[in-house]
């Protein structure tokens, strides 16, 4: 049985507004709601209600922030939403779309960032491209890290590189140590042993993990202290 999360718009400009800046990215954050328990990726039955029209999706919890809300993903734009924007009015600029001076180019990506809110650069986090991704990674606000981590296009070779970043959470290294998938990789394993962030008993316990070539660089000096005697004493036994 799916979850339930319900948000209501009063006008349609204000859905208009987060249409744009969310749902057309296959994402939404509704604000104020919680779900007791809901891991990422359960599945939850949306009820969006727009100036008393009513629509419902099926979406995926993304994640889960304490005192925000809930952030979900679609797969792709859902019509119904879609179908909540409503009619196209009649005499709209259509008829004259060949006259209209075509839109300038976006911005650089780092000029955008700049300008979003914390709550933007989040649903980017869960929604964006692979630049955006490695761009949110690089953002001096490190709460954001563990978002981009639970984006479900994020690739094998995007979490490899960003384990290698010194300015990456703790809370990120912890999440990626601990994930199924990516916590069995000798390169990721061995990434996190080195990152100087990564808590101390955490890269402890991933050096049992560490390949045999990187544990002897690691003994030669290639880590933290503690680390290095930790390697070479396992080495050694």
């Amino acid at each position: 049985m799916s979850l339930a999360l319900q948000v209501a718009y009063g006008s349609i400009d204000e859905y208009l507004v987060a249409f744009d800046a969310e749902i057309s990215r296959r994402g939404l954050l509704v604000r104020g709601a919680s779900v007791q328990g809901a891991q990422a990726g359960a599945e939850v039955q949306l009820t969006v209600t727009v100036a008393g029209a009513t629509a419902q999706v099926p979406a995926r919890v993304a994640a889960v922030v304490p005192g925000v809300g809930v952030a979900v993903m679609f797969d792709g734009v859902p019509e119904a939403l879609e179908a909540l924007k409503g009619p196209q009015l009649e005499g709209e600029v259509v008829a004259e779309e060949e006259e209209v001076e075509p839109a300038g180019p976006p911005g650089p990506l780092s000029e955008r960032l700049k300008k979003m809110t914390v709550t933007e650069k989040m649903q980017l986090a869960l929604s964006g491209s692979r630049d955006e991704r490695a761009a949110i990674f690089r953002d001096t606000n490190k709460s954001l890290h563990l978002f981009v981590l639970k984006n479900p296009r994020i690739g094998l070779d995007e979490v490899q590189a960003a384990v290698k970043l010194p300015q990456l959470s703790p809370d990120a290294l912890k999440f990626v140590a601990e994930h199924r998938e990516w916590g069995g990789n000798a390169t990721i394993c061995a990434a996190l042993v080195r990152n100087p962030k990564t808590p101390m008993p955490l890269a402890l316990r991933m050096l049992e993990r560490v390949p045999m070539t990187d544990l002897k660089a690691i003994a030669k000096g290639g880590a933290r202290e503690q680390l290095v005697h930790a390697a070479r004493k396992k080495l050694a036994g």
